[in-house]
């Protein structure tokens, strides 16, 4: 018959002071890492801010493109559920009543303006900027004895 011998040496796991040794390290080293992460997750959330401020930028600029100051000196406008648009017109000259156009006497008073222009982001304002435009409105035409619309003299 043959006999089996069984080892006296138990095997052994760690200690409680080894495992709190080894999460105390671990811990020290994630802290870095955590903090970096951290900071990376502010840094795209700053991208993104500003991204869509650029994106709102460009889109309150293509309406202030067309917009007539004369016209319009003051008013708000809803561009979205979320996004709206106040300015304020300031003119910088008098209308000038003489605009000549091509050696012909213009049919528009021309008058330049500074636009202070706000941008509100659910209700609140969100940033502002200033914008110069050449106002115009049409005036009247008191056509000369003997000249009818359309003629070229």
């Amino acid at each position: 018959m043959t006999r089996h011998y069984v080892s006296r040496h138990r095997v052994r796991g760690f200690t409680l002071l080894e495992a709190i040794v080894a999460l105390t390290i671990l811990g020290i080293a994630l802290v870095p890492v955590m903090s970096f992460v951290a900071e990376s997750a502010r840094q795209i959330t700053s991208t993104a801010e500003s991204n869509l401020r650029a994106e709102a930028q460009k889109t309150v600029m293509a309406f202030i493109e067309v917009l007539n100051p004369m016209a319009n000196p003051k008013a708000a406008i809803n561009l979205s559920n979320r996004l709206s648009v106040e300015w304020v017109s300031t003119p910088v000259t008098d209308p000038e009543t003489e605009a000549n156009l091509s050696g012909r006497l213009g049919s528009f008073r021309v008058a330049f303006y500074t636009i202070d222009v706000t941008v509100l982001r659910d209700g609140a304002p969100w940033f502002d900027f200033t914008a110069r435009k050449v106002g115009y409105e049409a005036k009247s035409i008191a056509l000369m004895p003997g000249l009818t619309p359309g003629s070229n003299q």
